[in-house]
């Protein structure tokens, strides 16, 4: 590598370290991606359209089976203790559900697998194009980075967080009806009704839009760190600092909608 390419490495890594330089990145990222949107070919649409398609593919529908099974026992989890303590009212229960699963942990333990399992997928395979100088490459044909790499990933992302949460939706009222049917005289569809009762429109709004945010955070947070990664060393750096920040980000918004919800 020349002399001057290893200085501006090392004087952007060192930049990387101080916090308004990484808030200005990070900001001058998300509003190159939101600004692409309007100035789209008919190639790039296409280009971005399948490539978002094969984000969504891997982040929600080849992890559908874990997730589901995540959600049932979830559902079986957070029920089975009030079963066991004789509360079985399905009502009582199906309020259980929104409060604690729907609303809490089902949104956050699907953002935590999205961030594990796709995340990390995202800076590493972005970490590696920069190492190899695809960026530069890029850059010298005119081509935006950022439009090409970044956008169709977090959208993929975003999108793919409202799949993940209906997967495992569906897995915690399996298992938490399990748990009900047996220990009560009750049939399916009751169970289901009850549950399908607690969420209303502007439940399922708040839900969507905060699916929304987390597949943005998480996807943008782990491109950043991934454009950030010019070496194998800071790569290998790179990666859990974007779990911890994707990961806190989360908290810091799931805390805020139930302020919003029970405030």
């Amino acid at each position: 590598m020349p002399q001057n390419q290893i200085a501006h490495a090392k004087s952007r890594t060192a930049d990387s370290h101080r916090p308004m330089y990484g808030v200005a990145f990070l900001g001058y990222m998300f509003g190159n991606l939101v600004l692409g949107l309007f100035h789209l070919s008919a190639g790039r649409y296409h280009y971005l359209f399948v490539h978002s398609i094969r984000q969504i593919y891997f982040t929600a529908f080849q992890a559908f089976k874990l997730v589901f099974f995540i959600g049932v026992a979830l559902g079986i989890l957070v029920v089975l203790p009030f079963v066991s303590l004789g509360f079985t009212d399905i009502d009582m229960l199906s309020s259980l559900m929104e409060k604690v699963l729907f609303h809490q942990l089902v949104p956050f333990i699907a953002a935590i697998v999205a961030i594990g399992r796709s995340g990390t997928a995202i800076t590493s395979e972005i970490a590696s194009m920069q190492n190899q100088q695809v960026m530069e490459m890029l850059l010298l044909e005119g081509i935006d980075p950022h439009h090409l790499l970044v956008q169709p990933r977090v959208i993929g992302m975003t999108i793919s967080m409202l799949l993940l949460t209906v997967w495992m939706f569906a897995g915690a009222i399996l298992g938490s009806s399990t748990i009900v049917l047996f220990v009560d005289d009750v049939g399916w569809l009751q169970v289901i009704r009850a549950s399908s009762a607690m969420l209303t429109l502007f439940e399922l709004g708040i839900s969507a839009l905060m699916m929304v945010w987390f597949g943005i955070a998480i996807g943008t947070i782990h491109c950043y760190y991934g454009l950030l990664s010019t070496d194998t060393v800071l790569a290998a750096r790179n990666l859990p600092k974007a779990f911890v920040r994707s990961f806190v980000s989360c908290l810091v918004v799931i805390t805020l909608f139930s302020l919003v919800r029970y405030g």
